[in-house]
C-alpha cells in the first residue's frame, strides 16, 4: 500500500522552466531493504509546457500507431529480455505482464488556429516485460548507445512505457505526495506524487476493439491520472479539477522512462485517507 504525505506548495524554487522535483535521499524501505534512491539530477525534461497552471486537453494531440511507434528490436539482446523476465518473476511473484503505451516522442511544434502551441504525443504500444528487460536491465546503456548510433534516438530500442503523475494542490495550497510500496521495482519505499500508467485495456473497452483512435488514447492519458488519484488517495472525482498538462519528464535511472505530469486542484481535504503526514 501507499502512504499519503502532504507537503507545502511553493517552498522550493525551480529554474530554467523545470518542474519542481522532490529531492529524495532516504534509500531504506519500510521493511528495511534497500532500494533505488532518486535525486533531482536523476530526472530530465522531455518537454515543459511553460505554463504554471498547465495546458488543457484541448491543446494536446495524440498520434497513435502500433506500427510506427513501437520499440525497435536489437536481435543480440532479445533473448536477455525473456531470461530477465523469468528471473524477476521468480524473485517477485506479484509481477505480471501487461500492455502499456509507449512514447516515441513529444513536441510543441504545431499551433492551433489562434496561434497557441499544441503538444503532440507520438504513441505506440509496449508491455511491462519489455520495460523490465530493456529500460531496467543491465543492457540499457548498450541499447541507448546502439539507438544513438543506428537511429539517432537513444530510446529507439527501449520500451519507454508512458507513466502519468499528478501534482495535487489542495485548497489550502499543500501538495499531496505518496510513499511507494516496498516491493515495486522503481523507488521502493520512497516519496512520490500519485500516479501510475495510462492503460491500453481501458482504451480497448472504449473503442470496442484493438483499433485505437487518437482521441481515445488522449482521453485515457488525461482520465487515467484522475483514476489513479481516486484509487490511491480516496478522493472522489467530483472534488478534482480537470487535469492540466505540465510537461513530460524522464528518469535516467530507468533508461529515460517518460512520465506525463499533470496539475490537479483539489477542493477539500476531508476525503484523504487517514494515514497522512503533514510536512511544513
Amino acid at each position: 500500500m501507499c502512504t499519503p504525505v502532504v507537503m507545502m506548495a511553493g517552498r522550493r524554487r525551480s529554474s530554467g522552466g523545470k518542474l519542481p522535483v522532490c529531492r529524495m535521499t532516504s534509500s531504506s524501505t519500510p521493511n528495511g531493504t534497500k532500494g533505488t534512491t532518486y535525486y533531482e539530477d536523476d530526472f530530465f525534461m522531455f518537454l515543459s509546457c511553460g505554463a504554471r497552471d498547465g495546458l488543457p486537453k484541448s491543446r494536446v494531440r495524440v498520434d497513435f500507431s502500433k506500427e510506427k511507434y513501437g520499440r525497435k528490436v536489437e536481435p543480440s539482446t532479445e533473448p536477455n529480455i525473456a531470461r530477465s523476465w523469468e528471473d524477476h518473476k521468480r524473485n517477485n511473484p506479484r509481477l505480471f505482464n501487461g500492455s502499456k503505451f509507449r512514447m516515441q516522442s513529444v513536441d510543441m511544434l504545431e499551433k492551433d488556429g489562434e496561434g497557441n502551441n499544441l503538444v503532440t504525443f507520438r504513441i505506440g504500444l509496449t508491455d511491462y516485460r519489455d520495460f523490465m528487460g530493456t529500460n531496467m536491465s543491465r543492457d540499457a546503456g548498450y541499447l541507448m548507445q546502439k539507438g544513438r548510433q543506428s537511429c539517432g534516438d537513444p530510446h529507439a530500442y527501449l520500451s519507454q512505457p508512458v507513466g502519468v503523475g499528478s501534482m495535487i494542490i489542495t485548497s489550502d495550497d499543500q501538495v499531496v505526495m505518496m510513499r511507494r510500496s516496498s516491493w515495486v521495482s522503481e523507488g521502493p519505499g520512497q516519496l512520490d506524487r500519485p500516479g501510475g500508467h495510462a492503460e491500453p485495456k481501458e482504451v480497448a473497452k472504449r473503442c470496442g476493439s484493438d483499433e485505437f483512435t487518437n482521441d481515445a488514447v488522449l482521453d485515457e492519458l488525461f482520465e487515467s491520472v484522475i483514476c489513479e488519484i481516486r484509487d490511491e488517495i480516496n478522493i472522489p472525482e467530483s472534488f478534482l479539477s480537470e487535469p492540466r498538462l505540465l510537461g513530460v519528464n524522464g528518469n535516467h535511472k530507468s533508461g529515460g522512462r517518460p512520465s506525463v505530469e499533470f496539475i490537479v486542484r483539489y477542493a477539500s481535504s476531508v476525503h484523504l485517507k487517514p494515514n497522512i503526514i503533514l510536512l511544513r
